[in-house]
């Protein structure tokens, strides 16, 4: 969320002062420099000399029958595909390095161990299940050995980076609570970018048309291809905006709300279901609220601190493969 990487550092090379009769010496005696000790590095035998030794051969990463495929082979697609976030990580890793250094701070062993296991538990109540769908986001998101240590460390870095300013207010401990224990409500919805499109949209609904296959034509949410479909909401969750949960909870369960502005869009929701409270109180689920609120507002500061570290637009490709996957979109 790989051991730590080092800041990577150009060489730097000095001239030594010279004289007409030095020059003349280090000329006689470059035949024997060459020979006998050219695992010094210092002398540099020009490209293409008979003296030079050959470039070495791109490292094979794979087989195909008889023929070896190199990292060469595949760099460009490599870059376009997958090249952008994997240079976001890397400047995040140096600058998160850097700051912990200011900081003294080390992440030790045992720090990973508990990011892992905070992973798990946010994933599922039931271990052996957390691991299995730790296993399913792991070849997801591409997270082999190294990336995944990476992820953790850089987790664990944030964590302590932003430690200090973590406080906790009671009406985050309330909507902690509530969140785990409150009412929850399944809805879908659609968002359009005016009101005579939204209007259109309800339109058709309303005539019949199910609400799934209008939010998969008409709707510009990431949740279209699901057909509108969101995951549970809770009255007090702080991740939506405040408007579209009072919309949400003030809505008929199976009830189609009229358009409403939100967020420089136009949304129409239906709420399918509601599921009840666990009836735990407040006063009882307390510690667990406290815990759960920290979470949420570690969570917060740490993706502002990355974002501040690593913001976008600092990185300027220059491999034009790595643009491509490294340009916002627009």
């Amino acid at each position: 969320m790989t051991v730590h990487r080092n800041l990577r550092k150009s060489p730097t090379l000095s001239a030594a002062g010279r004289s007409p009769h030095r020059g003349i010496l280090i000329a006689g005696f470059l035949p024997l420099l060459l020979l006998g000790c050219q695992s010094s590095g210092s002398a540099k035998v020009p490209a293409g000399s008979p003296m030079a030794p050959p470039p070495p051969r791109p490292r094979p990463i794979a087989t195909m029958d008889r023929d070896r495929i190199t990292i060469a082979d595949i760099e460009p697609e490599m870059l376009e595909a997958i090249g952008g976030r994997i240079v976001q990580e890397y400047v995040l890793d140096v600058m998160l390095a850097r700051a912990a250094a200011r900081r003294s701070i080390v992440i030790e062993a045992e720090d990973l161990e508990q990011e892992r296991s905070m992973l798990l538990a946010n994933l599922a109540d039931d271990p052996d299940r957390g691991e299995r769908l730790l296993g399913e986001l792991r070849r997801r998101q591409g997270l082999g050995p190294i990336r995944f240590e990476a992820l953790l460390r850089r987790t664990a870095l944030l964590r302590r980076l932003v430690a200090e300013d973590v406080e906790i207010s009671e009406a985050a401990r309330r909507g902690a609570h509530d969140l785990r224990h409150g009412p929850k409500r399944t809805t879908r919805i659609i968002a359009v970018e005016d009101l005579r499109t939204a209007s259109d949209a309800r339109a058709r609904i309303v005539a019949g048309t199910p609400f799934a296959t209008v939010a998969v034509e008409s709707s510009l949410d990431a949740s279209a291809a699901r057909g509108g479909l969101l995951a549970p909401i809770s009255r007090l969750d702080p991740s939506w905006p405040s408007a579209f949960r009072r919309t949400v909870f003030e809505s008929e369960v199976g009830g189609l709300s009229d358009p409403v502005q939100i967020d420089g869009r136009v949304l129409i929701v239906l709420v399918e279901s509601e599921r009840p409270a666990t009836g735990v109180t407040f006063e009882a689920g307390q510690a667990m609220a406290e815990a759960d609120a920290r979470l949420a507002v570690e969570r917060l500061l740490m993706d502002r601190l990355a974002r501040r570290l690593a913001p976008e637009g600092q990185v300027k490709a220059l491999d034009p493969s790595l643009r491509w996957s490294l340009s916002p979109i627009e």
